[in-house]
């Protein structure tokens, strides 16, 4: 079972420590939790249930972008079969950075993203999946991804907390 499943994201571990790595979740208290490689593959997991840590994740990528054990990030991110998820948050965050290196890091996950689209988050009804299918950034398309948030949503917590 998942770490924090089905409890709220206040009292959730992993939205926990991923606010002590500098996530910007208003309404979680930061408590130190695992590495922070594991603690981001967590809440990449995490990230397809709560809008709020899907938007923070380029966030924390970017703050610690140089400070990060790649390779142990990738694993962990496989391991939870999460690497399109990875790749695409990671390149998100290269686009709002202005950094290319980690645009190039992304580029380096491609090889292993899903084949096909699929809706990142669980769409209610039809409504539901035809918004998500016309606001889907472009960066989040290209990692097979449809969402019902634009990039916009992303590009203003991210001037607000990543700097």
């Amino acid at each position: 079972m998942e770490p924090g499943v089905g409890q709220p994201l206040d009292e959730n571990p992993v939205a926990q420590a991923l606010a002590a790595l500098g996530a910007p979740l208003l309404s979680v208290r930061p408590r130190a939790g695992a590495e922070p490689e594991a603690t981001l593959a967590a809440a990449l997991l995490l990230a397809h249930r709560e809008a709020v840590v899907l938007r923070a994740v380029p966030v924390v990528l970017a703050r610690l972008a140089d400070k990060l054990d790649w390779g142990r990030l990738e694993a962990g991110a496989r391991a939870c079969g999460e690497l399109s998820t990875l790749g695409f948050t990671l390149e998100l965050a290269g686009r709002l950075s202005g950094r290319a290196d980690l645009i190039e890091r992304a580029k380096g996950l491609h090889a292993w993203a899903e084949p096909g689209h699929r809706y990142f988050f669980e769409p209610r009804n039809d409504y539901d999946r035809r918004l998500a299918e016309l606001q889907t950034p472009e960066v989040a398309r290209a990692w097979g991804f449809w969402l019902n948030m634009g990039e916009d949503a992303f590009r203003s917590l991210f001037e607000r907390h990543a700097t």
